[in-house]
């Protein structure tokens, strides 16, 4: 279904178009709007996510349109139902501590607006023209939400709330203007990121700017993990073996404390088809057996965002499965020249070990009910990030400066 929403505030769009299938937008003018050419926007990615997780999730697609008919923008729509599952009503709070989680979760009745990609850390929700400011675009984008909202009201199930997720530090001054618009803004956990120094030409290189401590750390993990043999997972091999990958996806997936959906073996066989070279997928064998996987976005050729993971925890621990996959990701953002590699929100203390550095991650959320909104204030004011014992790797006369 595709409608139209006419305003006419000249600094805000003046058309608004809402689709809910990726199939139905304008994609000449979305492609058009994705100008940073954020991976998470392209309809490749977008029909393969919606294609795999659509029984879970309804998809909604905003294009914004000027006075003279011209696209100024797009924004990626989530309607998450958490009306029938408590436990889930956490998850969209992130990782809220459990004393606030429980307050808030008392609070959460229904279905859950999220702008924003759910299985990707930053701003992968919304794209507009360099010319619009963000204070104006959150404006546009907010008025879509609420036409949004108000089509969806229409139903048994109603909207209880909006979530916004996740700005980056250099965009919080512009991002707060939210604020005028009743949501309240809370901190989630860091994502760890890893510069990638401009001295490493090679993973060795890498290791040379460690402290012995921690090069002998590294040294030992992949010592343990020799006997394990890797190789880049094709489409074809994924579509053979999606549900050896879902087992392997869900067995990490499942010691998450919160999550919202989740994707399915065949949406990683999508993935990869749509994406190719951008959507690297790595196996890793015991024996020929595969046990283990991770899953990496290249992000417009210089940063490499890992995203999912799957292990097998019977051969994890003595193998040091995970941290192998960690110094791979290190290894091949090396080779590729990329600039940094991100690791995302969890394992903080053992990702700080590889060099990674936290990055604070901000959310906005807004009840549709005024008085309850109110009632958030004071509780999203207690929530903080998970503190974490951070490591530096590094000799001391290392530096990313």
């Amino acid at each position: 279904m595709v409608w139209k929403v006419v305003c006419h505030n000249k600094k805000l769009a003046s058309k608004t178009i809402i689709s809910d299938s990726i199939d139905l937008v304008r994609i000449e003018d979305w492609k058009q709007t994705n100008y940073l050419n954020n991976i998470y926007l392209t309809s490749e990615y977008l029909s393969a996510i919606e294609e795999t997780v659509g029984q879970e999730l309804d998809f909604r697609y905003l294009q914004f349109y000027s006075d003279n008919n011209s696209p100024i923008g797009m924004a990626v729509v989530q309607i998450v139902n958490l009306k029938d599952s408590v436990e889930n009503h956490e998850d969209v709070l992130c990782a809220v501590k459990q004393s606030i989680r429980k307050k808030l979760v008392n609070t959460i009745d229904a279905r859950v607006i999220v702008c924003g990609n759910l299985f990707s850390c930053g701003e992968n929700g919304f794209s507009f023209h360099p010319d619009v400011e963000l204070p104006d675009a959150l404006s546009m984008l907010n008025a879509g939400l609420k036409r949004i909202k108000e089509s969806e009201n229409i139903k048994e199930n109603q909207i209880s709330y909006y979530l916004l997720k996740e700005f980056w530090p250099d965009s919080f001054e512009k991002s707060d203007y939210l604020r005028k618009h009743d949501f309240r803004d809370f901190m989630i956990d860091a994502n760890m990121i890893l510069p990638i120094h401009k001295s490493w030409s090679n993973f060795e290189d890498y290791l040379a700017s460690m402290t012995t401590k921690f090069r002998t750390k590294a040294k030992s993990a992949l010592k343990r993990s020799n006997v394990l043999s890797t190789k880049e997972l094709d489409h074809i091999f994924l579509e053979r073996n999606a549900e050896k990958i879902q087992e392997l996806y869900s067995n990490v997936i499942d010691q998450a404390d919160f999550k919202i959906g989740s994707l399915t073996g065949e949406s990683f066989s999508k993935l990869k088809k749509n994406l190719g070279q951008n959507f690297l997928i790595n196996g890793y064998f015991l024996d020929e057996k595969l046990v283990g996987f991770s899953a990496c976005m290249v992000i417009n050729n210089h940063i490499l965002d890992a995203n999912y993971v799957g292990i097998d925890y019977g051969v994890n621990r003595d193998l040091a499965l995970y941290q192998r996959m960690l110094y791979d990701m290190v290894e091949c953002a090396i080779a590729k020249g990329f600039t940094e590699v991100r690791y995302g929100r969890t394992a903080e203390e053992l990702k700080s070990s590889l060099g990674a550095q936290p990055r604070n991650m901000k959310l906005y959320i807004k009840h549709r009910n005024h008085i309850s909104n109110q009632l958030l204030k004071p509780m999203i004011a207690k929530i903080s990030p998970t503190v974490f014992d951070s490591r530096y790797p590094f000799k001391a006369e290392f530096s990313f400066s």
